[in-house]
């Protein structure tokens, strides 16, 4: 009898371009049936509460980890499952979990990493940068490089369905945040406000349509060095250093004292009627073979044993180690989507000039509080 065919809604990323990747062989490996709705990001979580409303059918859907989890475990989404941790880093395997049971089965991380041309910066500072820095010092390396070379060096993926998390170790620079732990807005606070005006002001160093810029757009910005420095996520890093990338070799690597990271998993929908053939699939997904595999391809594994063994043709993996150890994550959430949509809205009318950093945050906060007392 022939095995049904799972569905799989997944985020348009170069983790789930590896498990179709008909060289690396990860579906033909497994051998069951499976079908991939790939959906972008910025049409990713309307699409995917459609999936929770029973407008679409889907048994495995893909999670922002912590940042989503809360809301979906307690509003009866997700299925919990088992998950052998084995050499996953443990603070990817705590991630997923909610009060203490596992909802969701890790693929890969997206936190922050900082690329840069050595021989560019190199050129201003006289050194390459540290493997950890804080947000000023990334704000003086690029005000330092135009003044050198009169040259806007910073590539920022400033496009409104991004800026929130791009914007988010600024926030935190002066010892702001977006929310408390508690989950109350803590954006419309002096901190979070000052790191949000000197966000702001990295656009006098950036190249030109950074407003515009999604993760493709920084990729090519530092592949084809039409930039000195930018920052993008851990998940794009293979997409940055595959075949085709200018000088290679020159690429060097760091990331923030602030730094946020999120694991991207999968979850099995309550809904979901193949939950013992979800699971199979989705232990095959984070098997050793699998995560060294597809972590090459995007750049961000999640088994200490992928580090160790691709740092040779991965040379951030030390650095993106440090990143997913030091970073910090949102609290656990009410309505995550929802508040969260704030903040990308908020942030976007400060970058772009529509409103001062006070007048948008302090909306911001205004509006995500009103939220958490409904």
């Amino acid at each position: 009898m022939e095995q049904e065919t799972l569905k799989i809604l997944a985020v348009a990323d170069p983790a789930v371009e590896g498990y179709l990747d008909k060289e690396l062989g990860i579906i033909d490996g497994y051998g069951g049936n499976v079908d991939f709705h790939i959906v972008p990001w910025a049409d990713y979580y309307p699409m995917m509460m459609k999936a929770f409303a029973g407008e679409a059918d889907y048994d495995i859907v893909m999670v922002a980890g912590h940042l989503w989890l809360r809301d979906f475990v307690e509003n009866g989404y997700l299925s919990e499952l088992a998950l052998e941790e084995e050499d996953i880093l443990p603070v990817i395997a705590e991630e997923m979990k909610y009060k203490g049971k596992t909802y969701l089965s890790p693929s890969f991380c997206d936190g922050h990493m900082i690329v840069y041309r050595k021989s560019l910066l190199e050129q201003v500072l006289g050194k390459e940068l540290g493997s950890v820095i804080t947000p000023q010092e990334y704000i003086e390396t690029a005000k330092a490089y135009k003044a050198a070379c009169g040259e806007r060096a910073v590539a920022m993926k400033a496009d409104k369905s991004e800026i929130f998390t791009d914007a988010l170790p600024f926030l935190r620079m002066y010892g702001g945040d977006a929310y408390d732990p508690d989950g109350s807005a803590a954006c419309g606070k002096e901190d979070a406000v000052k790191g949000l005006k000197s966000y702001a002001e990295l656009r006098s160093c950036a190249v030109g349509g950074t407003d515009r810029f999604g993760n493709g757009e920084i990729a090519e910005a530092i592949r084809q060095k039409r930039a000195a420095m930018a920052v993008t996520w851990s998940g794009q890093m293979g997409e940055v250093f595959k075949e085709g990338c200018l000088e290679p070799e020159d690429l060097g690597f760091s990331t923030f004292s602030t730094a946020w990271n999120v694991t991207w998993s999968f979850g099995i929908c309550s809904s979901c009627r193949k939950k013992e053939a979800a699971e199979e699939f989705l232990s095959y997904l984070r098997s050793p073979e699998v995560d060294q595999k597809v972590g090459r391809k995007s750049g961000a594994p999640v088994r200490r044993g992928s580090y160790l063994k691709g740092a040779g043709d991965c040379p951030w993996f030390p650095v993106q180690q440090k990143m997913i150890e030091l970073a910090r994550p949102l609290p656990d959430l009410s309505k995550a989507g929802e508040k969260n949509g704030v903040l990308y809205e908020k942030i976007f009318e400060a970058f772009s000039g529509k409103k001062t950093a006070e007048e948008a945050m302090k909306e911001a906060g205004h509006k995500i509080n009103s939220m958490t007392e409904r």
